[in-house]
C-alpha cells in the first residue's frame, strides 16, 4: 500500500484505503459545496460510508481502537464501580473490562490527557482507551445506571458533534505527531472543499485543534465471541507452495489504517500469548481469530474494507508475490513492533473470498521449563531420566500436531545439556528455542537423512531430530544409532504403537525398528483452569460412573467460572498428560509376534506407568484440568 502524502485529507484517506470510490468522493465535495455539511456527515447520509465504518477509521488513524458499545452485551457491576457515575456523565467515558491492572475505557474524547490521568490516579491501574460516540456512552450509562430526562436533547446529536472534536483535515502522519502543543488541523466529519465557484457561497473553515497523540498500550485479549456461521468451503486444485528464501525483517511504522491495525494486532496477540493469528476473508466481514492455550478466540475485527490493505501490507513485509493469489505462499519474518521483535511464520491461502492468512508466532520467551515442570508424574519422570542416560538406542516423542513435543525436546536438552556430553540438534523451525552449549542446526526436513551421515563424523554422544517423515531419514537414524549414538527424535502419531508402525510403513523392516527403540512417548495438552476462579462441584452419578467410580459415590470436579485474568474463558495456560512404552524384550517379542494391541498395552502396563486417559485423570481429579478437557483425551 502506498504511504500517505502528509497533507493529504480525510476523503482522500478513505479513497486510498477503498473505502470509498473516487466518484463518491465528488460527490460528497459537490454535495458540501451546496449545503456546507461536513464531509463524512454527507458520505453517511448519502449511503457511501456507514457510521460505524467512520468510526472505525477514525480510530485508526488516532491509534485508538474503535468499539462499537452496541455489542457490549454485560458490563460487569464490578468494572462499572470503579469510576463514579457524575464522572462517567460529565465526561462521557465507561469502563468495559478489566484485565489484571488494564481497564478498557470507551471515551468520546480520547485525547483528554487530563482525564486518562485523574483515571490512572483513582483506579490504581493502566487505561486502555477506546474510542467510542458519546450518544452511544450515554445509552450504556444510562442501561446500567438509569435514564435522566435532561439528557434528551443533547444525545441525538452528541456523536456528530464528537467527530468535529476529535479529529480535523491533514491526517498522513497523524499517529507520529508529539504531545509538544504541535497544532494538527483536524475535521473529522470534515475536510476542506475544492473552491467553489464564484456564483456558490464558499463553505465553512474546518475547526483547529491540537490534541496531542495518545500513547496507546495494547490490552490483554478479550473474552471469546460468537463467530460467523460456517462459510462455502473452496477447495483449489493443490499448486506449487512458494517460499521466501529468507527470513524478512521489518518495522511497521504507524501512518496508516492498515499499519495501525497490523501493529495493534501484533502487539495485543503476543501479549495475549497467542500462538497463531487467523485473517479470514468472509462474505460479509474479515474475521479475526487467534489461538491462545490452544483454542480459537475471535476478537474485535477490522472493516471488511481494510482487507485488501491489510493483505498487501503483510505479504510486502514477508517479501512475499503480492500479484500471486491463487497458489498458497508461505515465508518468514522477523518483525520488531512497539520494542518488541516477533518472529513469525506467514502462510496463506486461497478461498472463496480471498486469501486467508495465517501467522504462526514462534515464541522464544516462554519459560523454560525443567522435566519436573513439564507435567510428567514422578514415575514418569524417573523412567524418562534413565532412558535419556542410555549410551545409544531411539527415544520417540510421539503426539499430533500442537501437542507440546517440541517443548519436551527443549526441556529434554536442557536437561541433558553438560560439559561432557556432545549434543547435537537438528530441526527444520526457523526460530525454535536455543540452549546454550548445545549444537543447534537449521535443516529442511527433507534433509535430516544427509544430515545425519554427516554427523557420524562429528563424535557426538546424543542426536536430536525434528521428526522422522520418510524412508531416507528412518534409515539414517538407525544407521547412526547402530555406530553407537543415543537419538531422541519426534514423530507426528496418535500413540506410541502408531508412531511405532509409522515407521515400518515407511519400509523399514519391523525387528530393525523394534530391537533399535528403546522407548516411545506420547503426549497431548490440556488446557489448565484458571486458579483465579476455579470453583468445585459435584459430578452428576452419570459422570462418576464414566470416571470409574462407583454413582453412590461424591466426586468433586472443579471449573473455571471465568474472571479478568482468564480474559473469562476459564482456562489459563497449558500442561502436558504423557504415556510412555518402555521397550522390554517381552513387548519387543509380542510386536514382532503382531500380538492383539489389547496384550501388548496390559503387558505394557505391567511397568505401573499411566496411560493418556489415567493421566489426564488424574489431573482432573486433582482439580488442574477440566471435565471438557479430559472428554478430548483418546
Amino acid at each position: 500500500m502506498s504511504k500517505p502524502k502528509k497533507n493529504m485529507l480525510i476523503g482522500e484517506m478513505l479513497v486510498d484505503e477503498g473505502i470509498i470510490t473516487k466518484e463518491q468522493l465528488k460527490d460528497g465535495l459537490e454535495e458540501q459545496r451546496r449545503t456546507g455539511e461536513k464531509i463524512g456527515e454527507i458520505l453517511v447520509r448519502m449511503g457511501y460510508l456507514s457510521k460505524e465504518i467512520l468510526w472505525t477509521f477514525l480510530g485508526y488513524q488516532m491509534g485508538v481502537p474503535f468499539v462499537n458499545l452496541d455489542e457490549v452485551t454485560d458490563i460487569k457491576q464490578d468494572i462499572l464501580k470503579l469510576l463514579p457515575e457524575q464522572l462517567m456523565r460529565n465526561e462521557k467515558l465507561i469502563p468495559v473490562t478489566r484485565h489484571g491492572r488494564v481497564i478498557t475505557v470507551a471515551m468520546a474524547e480520547p485525547m483528554n490527557f487530563l482525564v486518562i490521568d485523574d483515571l490512572k490516579a483513582t483506579t490504581k491501574s493502566e487505561i486502555d482507551v477506546r474510542l467510542a460516540p458519546s450518544e452511544e456512552i450515554l445509552k450504556q450509562i444510562n442501561k446500567y445506571f438509569g435514564y435522566k430526562a435532561e439528557e434528551t436533547g443533547a444525545v441525538a446529536k452528541a456523536s456528530v458533534e464528537d467527530l468535529d472534536d476529535i479529529l480535523s483535515a491533514p491526517m498522513g502522519n497523524s499517529s507520529r505527531q508529539e504531545s509538544s502543543g504541535m497544532k494538527i488541523q483536524r475535521s473529522i466529519y470534515g475536510e476542506q472543499p475544492p473552491p467553489p465557484a464564484p456564483s456558490q457561497p464558499a463553505a465553512a473553515p474546518a475547526q483547529q485543534y491540537a490534541p496531542p497523540q495518545p500513547q496507546y498500550s495494547p490490552a490483554p485479549p478479550p473474552p471469546p465471541q460468537q463467530y460467523a456461521p460456517p462459510q462455502p468451503q473452496y477447495t483449489p486444485p493443490p499448486p506449487q507452495v512458494q517460499t521466501a528464501p529468507n527470513m524478512a525483517q521489518a518495522v511497521v511504522s504507524q501512518d496508516t489504517p492498515v499499519n495501525v491495525f497490523l501493529t495493534t494486532l501484533l502487539s495485543t496477540g503476543y501479549d495475549a500469548g497467542a500462538t497463531d493469528i487467523h485473517i479470514e476473508p468472509l462474505a460479509d466481514k474479515c474475521r479475526i481469530r487467534r489461538r491462545i492455550d490452544g483454542t480459537l478466540y475471535e476478537v474485535e475485527s477490522p472493516p471488511r474494507t481494510l482487507y485488501n490493505g491489510l493483505l498487501n501490507k503483510i505479504k510486502e513485509l514477508a517479501q512475499m508475490n503480492q500479484a500471486e493469489k491463487s497458489a498458497p505462499q508461505e515465508s518468514k519474518l522477523k518483525i520488531r513492533v512497539g520494542g518488541k521483535e516477533i518472529n513469525m511464520a506467514v502462510y496463506t491461502f486461497p478461498t472463496l473470498f480471498g486469501e486467508k492468512i495465517v501467522l504462526k508466532i514462534m515464541r522464544t520467551d516462554a519459560a523454560v521449563l525443567t522435566l519436573d515442570q513439564s507435567g510428567m508424574e514422578d514415575d514418569m519422570v524417573e523412567t524418562y531420566r534413565r532412558f535419556i542416560k542410555k549410551p545409544h538406542g531411539l527415544i520417540i516423542l510421539s503426539g499430533p500436531t500442537n501437542s507440546g513435543k517440541e517443548t519436551t525436546m527443549h526441556s529434554t536438552l536442557v536437561e541433558m545439556n553438560r560439559p561432557d556430553i556432545n549434543i547435537f540438534s537438528i530441526d527444520d523451525t526457523s526460530t525454535g528455542y536455543v540452549v546454550p552449549g548445545v549444537n543447534q542446526t537449521k535443516v529442511s526436513r527433507k534433509n535430516y537423512g544427509q544430515v545425519l551421515h554427516y554427523l557420524a563424523e562429528q563424535d557426538c554422544d546424543v542426536i536430536t531430530i525434528g521428526d522422522i517423515s520418510n524412508k531416507e531419514t528412518a534409515e539414517a537414524v538407525f544407521d547412526i544409532i547402530a555406530s553407537g549414538h543415543l537419538l531422541i527424535s519426534r514423530l507426528r502419531a496418535s500413540d506410541p504403537y502408531q508412531a511405532l508402525q509409522t515407521i515400518v510403513n515407511f519400509g523399514i523392516e519391523p525387528y530393525i525398528v523394534y530391537s533399535n527403540t528403546i522407548l516411545v512417548m506420547a503426549q497431548r495438552l490440556v488446557r489448565k483452569i484458571c486458579t483465579s476462579c476455579r470453583q468445585p462441584y459435584q459430578a452428576a452419578p452419570d459422570i462418576v460412573k464414566m470416571l470409574g467410580g462407583e454413582e453412590s459415590k461424591s466426586v468433586t470436579l472443579y471449573k473455571g467460572n471465568g474472571c479478568a485474568s482468564c480474559a473469562q474463558t476459564g482456562y489459563k495456560g497449558r500442561t502436558a498428560v504423557f504415556e510412555a512404552v518402555v521397550m522390554t524384550d517381552k513387548i519387543k517379542d509380542m510386536l514382532m509376534a503382531k500380538e492383539p494391541l489389547k496384550k501388548i498395552k496390559e503387558e505394557n502396563a505391567k511397568t505401573g506407568l499411566k496411560t493418556l486417559k489415567e493421566a489426564a485423570l488424574l489431573k482432573l481429579i486433582e482439580g488442574t484440568t477440566s471435565l471438557e478437557e479430559y472428554m478430548k483425551i483418546n
